[in-house]
This record gives C-alpha cells, sequence and structure tokens, in this order.
C-alpha cells in the first residue's frame, strides 16, 4: 500500500509536465524536447524574485511561470516553426534537443550545479492517505495536475482560446483558409505548456531545490506517461501518471529502484502495442 500510494501520489508530477506534451502534439504535431529544462528556467526565475519581500508568494510563482511560458512561445517561433514545414518534416525534434543541452549548459554556468533552496511555496511535513504517510508537498502537486487538467478540459469546450486549438488539431488547412493563423495558435499551445512546466519545476524545487538538471530525470517519465495515457487526450496523462508511478514504485518496492524503471519502461512498450493512441488518446486521421 505504501507503493500504490506514493505511486497515485508522485504520478501527479508526472502529469503536470505530460500536459504540456498534450498541448503542443494536438496543436502542433509537435513536442517540446526541451520541457525539462523550463521546469528548471520557471524554478530559477522564481528563487531570483524570491528576495523581493514586497512580492507575495502567489506573485513569486507567477513571475517563474510567465517567464517559462514566454521562452516557450519564442522557442516555438524560432526552432519550430521553421524546421516543422509539413507533418513528415521531423527536424524541429533535433530543435528541440538541441535547445535542451543549450539551456542545460547556460543554467549550470549561470547557476551552478548544487542544489539550491526555494524558500517559499512549500507545503511542509507529511499527512495520512489511506493510512499511508505521504509528502504534504508531493500530494499538493499530485492536486495542482487534477486541477490544471480539469481547467485545461473546460477551457477546450468552453472558451474561444479551447476552441481554436480543437480546430487546429482537427484540420490546420481549413482553419487557416478562415483566417486563423495556426501558427498563433501554436505560440499559445507552446506559451501555456512551458507555463505549466515552469509551474511543475517551481513545486517541486521548494522540494528537492533548484538545480539545471531539474527536469532532467522528470522528463523521461513525463514523455512515458504522455505514451501510456494518449498525447490527444487531457485526462490521459492522469491516467498514465497513475499507471506508470504506481508501476514503477511497487517494482522499486519488490525488486530493486533500478528494475522499477525498467517495469514503467515495459509498460509504456505494452502500451505501445496494443493501443498505439494510449489507453484515452484516439487515432489521429492524416489527410493524403
Amino acid at each position: 500500500m505504501d507503493a500504490i500510494v506514493s505511486g497515485l501520489v508522485l504520478g501527479g508530477l508526472y502529469a503536470l509536465v505530460a500536459q504540456g506534451f498534450v498541448l503542443t502534439y494536438v496543436t502542433s504535431r509537435t513536442i517540446n524536447f526541451a520541457s525539462g529544462e523550463f521546469l528548471a528556467i520557471g524554478a530559477f526565475v522564481a528563487l531570483g524574485v524570491g528576495s523581493w519581500s514586497w512580492l507575495p508568494t502567489p506573485g513569486k510563482v507567477a513571475v517563474g511561470v510567465v517567464a517559462a511560458g514566454i521562452i516557450g512561445a519564442i522557442a516555438y517561433r524560432l526552432l519550430v516553426v521553421p524546421f516543422a514545414r509539413s507533418e513528415h518534416d521531423s527536424r524541429w525534434l533535433l530543435s528541440t534537443v538541441g535547445l535542451s543541452y543549450v539551456l542545460l549548459n547556460l543554467l549550470t554556468h549561470a547557476e551552478g550545479a548544487n542544489p539550491q533552496k526555494l524558500p517559499f511555496a512549500r507545503a511542509e511535513g507529511t499527512t495520512s492517505l489511506l493510512g499511508v504517510a505521504v509528502n504534504k508537498q508531493q500530494l499538493w502537486i499530485a492536486l495542482v495536475a487534477v486541477l490544471v487538467t480539469v481547467a485545461l478540459v473546460l477551457g477546450s469546450r468552453f472558451t474561444s482560446a479551447g476552441v481554436l486549438m480543437r480546430a487546429t488539431a482537427e484540420d490546420p488547412q481549413a482553419v487557416s483558409l478562415m483566417g486563423v493563423s495556426p501558427r498563433r495558435v501554436g505560440v499559445m499551445a507552446y506559451a501555456l505548456a512551458s507555463a505549466i512546466a515552469g509551474l511543475a519545476g517551481i513545486l517541486w524545487a521548494a522540494e528537492v531545490g533548484a538545480t539545471p538538471g531539474l527536469g532532467v530525470h522528470i522528463l523521461v517519465s513525463a514523455f512515458a506517461v504522455g505514451v501510456i495515457g494518449g498525447l490527444t487526450s487531457f485526462w490521459g496523462p492522469l491516467v498514465g501518471g497513475a499507471l506508470f508511478a504506481v508501476v514503477v514504485q511497487v517494482g522499486s518496492y519488490q525488486v530493486g529502484a533500478l528494475w522499477g524503471q525498467v517495469f514503467g519502461l515495459l509498460l509504456v512498450i505494452v502500451v505501445l502495442v496494443i493501443r498505439p493512441e494510449g489507453l484515452l488518446g484516439r487515432r489521429m486521421e492524416a489527410k493524403l
């Protein structure tokens, strides 16, 4: 039970990051493989304004989130749009991977490799969940993941921006003929996805400290979660995060940490074989 509950809670962190993958994939058919560094950007920007005593904690968090969102939008316009001219052009993958290395090196040279404590946005102590002691900060991150998911689902259905995103995902050519630029929708999606990554980074850094490699290991697990749940469903990351993290935690408890990660990746392979679009995803039809 300890492994199951801790897996469910930890899965919230992976789901929060994976939501960014869903946002960018459904609107532009691309994924930002530098998302791990955007966790670190949000954390370090929030850390930089941490000394502003006149700014309350929500404001400091907001600054980090907005900064990550702005940089994400710029990265999409400069490094994704020029290299994603068609559905069969995958040069954007290399450009985002390259961005990941560039940002990682810049952050390492600027801030150093040692963890830096984030003195705010942290819930101290533990609480009991189903008879198991759970870290309050990790539980808070899981709750934020649920709230963000609900907000994305409602926003995609009942707001004009959400309608544009869904329309672009369905038929970008038809949307462009109606006077809406799919690139602008992509900029909006990347900004929101990067902002969510920045939020995840701030909350996680409050637990483990801000480091340039804050999101490196989380990125692999978050991508696995997105694949399991489905990159075309906002509910997918929550389901995928719960399944992946529980399998990893139970495997780690029973056999060892290394084998726990192996079991999690084997789950990804099984899902890809049985249902390539993910458990809650839907097949994307390509027009030839």
